[in-house]
This record gives structure tokens, C-alpha cells and sequence, in this order.
């Protein structure tokens, strides 16, 4: 006569228990979701489906886009929402000079006026300044070396006017 191994008889309990444990985690998780309140849900929805949607940066692409032109100055900066996130793009021709990253006198208030209408956004949002040149190159004895470090003297210089107008130092990358 064979004899069975032992511990195969009863290899169908460890099973069960999963399954009871399981049915456990169930009935615990409908518990607490019954005693959540209805706001504190919309708060959880809300954090799971992520609060920059692109509805969300499209209305305050249109805010900014008013106040642009409330203050009239849509020649010298334009808005679109990208993947990323909601881009700012300046006319670098009209604010610095070619080879110079210095903010032309006359402009000097009207970028500031309109780095104002992002300092709201700031407690929220954080900010990536480019700074870009145009094609000539960059002739020796200048100031700088190359179209790359007039570059990144223009970004630095819009970093500096965004802190002046309130935006926060640390939601600013250059």
C-alpha cells in the first residue's frame, strides 16, 4: 500500500487564505471610502487625474492672453500651450539689442509690466527661462565669446526681472 506524501492533503488552504484575506482588504477599503466625505473624494479625483491639465493651463493661457492685451502688448509676446506646459515666448528683437543682453531703455517698463501678469502663477508654477540669438555671430572683443553665452546673459537678465516683479527664486530655472 502507497502512502501519501504529507503536506500535499491540505495545499488548498493556502488559497483560501488569500482569498479571505483579500475579501478582507475589500471590505476594509469599502468602509473607508464610505466614510469619506464627498469633498475630500473631488480632492482625491482631483489629485489622481493631476491639477495641470491642459484645460486648466488653456484658461490661463487665456488670462494671461487678456491681460497681454489689456496692456497692449501682444507685438512683443506671444502664448501657446505646449506638452510641458504653457510657453512665453518674447520678441528678443524688440527687448535686447543685437550682440547685447542688455533690456533697451524704452522697454525697460514694459517687460516689467509684463512679467507682472506671471507673478500670480508663480506660488503655483515654476518657470524655465531660454534665452535666445540670432544667427550673426558674435565678433571678437566683445563681451561675449560666443551667441551661447549672450544666450544665457539674456535668460539671467529675465530671471533678475521676474524676481524684482515677485516671482519666486526658486520656481525659476534658467
Amino acid at each position: 500500500m502507497q502512502r501519501r506524501a504529507k503536506g500535499h492533503e491540505e495545499s488548498w488552504l493556502l488559497s483560501y487564505a488569500d482569498l479571505i484575506t483579500n475579501l478582507l482588504l475589500f471590505f476594509v477599503l469599502l468602509l473607508t471610502a464610505a466614510n469619506l466625505s464627498k469633498g475630500r473624494m473631488q480632492q482625491i479625483a482631483k489629485g489622481i487625474s493631476g491639477s495641470d491639465s491642459p484645460t486648466s493651463l488653456e484658461s490661463i493661457r487665456k488670462e494671461i492672453d487678456a491681460e497681454i492685451a489689456r496692456k497692449r502688448l501682444q507685438e512683443m509676446v506671444s502664448t501657446v500651450v505646449k506638452d510641458d506646459g504653457l510657453e512665453l515666448s518674447l520678441n528678443s528683437g524688440l527687448v535686447f539689442d543685437s550682440g547685447s543682453a542688455k533690456i533697451r531703455a524704452e522697454l525697460e517698463e514694459t517687460l516689467r509690466s509684463m512679467l507682472q501678469v506671471l507673478a500670480p502663477y508663480s506660488s503655483k508654477y515654476s518657470f524655465a527661462v531660454e534665452g535666445h540669438t540670432d544667427p550673426t555671430p558674435i565678433i571678437n572683443g566683445t563681451v561675449f565669446a560666443s551667441n551661447w553665452e549672450l544666450s544665457s546673459a539674456r535668460a539671467i537678465v529675465v530671471r533678475q526681472r521676474l524676481e524684482e516683479v515677485g516671482v519666486v527664486r526658486d520656481h525659476i530655472r534658467v
